[in-house]
């Protein structure tokens, strides 16, 4: 949810203000457009990404970002498929994910998501972390068909596997894996190359979750399998399981920390992540490794919102 989102961020974990970060102009935004094999594609975009499977049933579509995208990523699906998009997966309820469901659902797109999804989606909330508050969704954008554990898809040829990963990214998160491609959407559990995880604390995410997701998805993959993060290129399993192992990592670090009765201010001074920052901070993000050592202790002291993953 990184892209979006970066419109204001709270003092609480990231210390910057809203004037210091970018607004996105999307008429200017352009879609690359990279077959991934057996009828996937991916729709990429500076900040962002939505997954494609097209064949003789029509479209299904992973993702329809913001309501501004909605027509570019509409002109891009025909370049490759003159078929009507005819599904839609929104992998979680952070609104560069489903910004454009409305216009879809209007179309004749069926859409689907986790129960927590549509939830969230009718009632609004508020994300604590970027200081940003997402009103209710329109009736026609909500999920029409939602799972709580797991769904199977058949579509075009392929299995679509929507697997629901406990309180990780949010409480709303769909995994979701085309077992022909061999390609996992990782939702938002899986920074991709370069970059440590965001977890909504606000939105039920956890760091434990973000953990038991990407062994989720470890279990789901061989050493072909493409991992797409939210934005970004694909990344390998080896990527996958880096990350997964320095989350481990970090959270041995901090529990010792808290274990010790370190405060958390204490505890970003000790800088639990220094020796792994230099592959997992993205030069100008946000998530730096104060910032994620705060996260981690947040979630890990049990807060208001850092709910266990069981």
């Amino acid at each position: 949810m990184r892209r979006a989102f970066i419109a204001a961020a709270s003092a609480t974990l990231f210390c910057s203000s809203a004037a210091a970060q970018p607004r996105i102009d999307y008429s200017k935004l352009d879609i690359k457009t990279t077959d991934l094999g057996h009828g996937v594609y991916l729709l990429g975009w500076q900040g962002g990404d939505s997954l494609i499977l097209v064949g003789d049933d029509g479209v299904l579509l992973v993702d329809t970002s913001v309501e501004q995208m909605g027509d570019k990523i509409k002109a891009a699906i025909a370049k490759v498929s003159s078929k009507p998009i005819e599904l839609v997966i929104n992998t979680h309820a952070h609104a560069d994910h489903f910004g454009a469901n409305e216009a879809l659902a209007q179309g004749g797109a069926v859409i689907v998501g986790h129960v927590n999804l549509r939830e969230r989606m009718a009632k609004g909330q508020h994300i604590a972390a970027f200081n940003q508050t997402i009103p209710p969704s329109p009736p026609a954008a909500l999920p029409t068909i939602t799972y709580a554990e797991s769904m199977t898809l058949h579509f075009d040829g392929e299995t679509i596997q929507l697997l629901h990963p406990h309180n990780a990214h949010t409480d709303s998160d769909t995994l979701v894996h085309f077992e022909r491609a061999n390609v996992i959407h990782a939702s938002g559990t899986f920074g991709g190359d370069g970059s440590y995880p965001f977890f909504d604390m606000s939105s039920g995410g956890s760091l434990a979750g973000m953990i038991d997701a990407e062994e989720k998805m470890l279990s789901l993959a061989d050493e072909n399998t493409r991992i797409q993060a939210d934005e970004g290129d694909p990344a390998s399993t080896a990527s996958l399981r880096a990350c997964h192992d320095a989350l481990v990592t970090i959270r041995g670090r901090v529990q010792k920390l808290i274990d010790e009765g370190k405060s958390e201010d204490e505890a970003v001074a000790a800088k639990p992540t220094l020796d792994l920052d230099a592959r997992f901070v993205r030069p100008g993000g946000f998530l730096t490794g104060d910032a994620f050592t705060r996260m981690a202790y947040q979630s890990l002291k049990g807060g208001a919102n850092a709910l266990s993953a069981r």
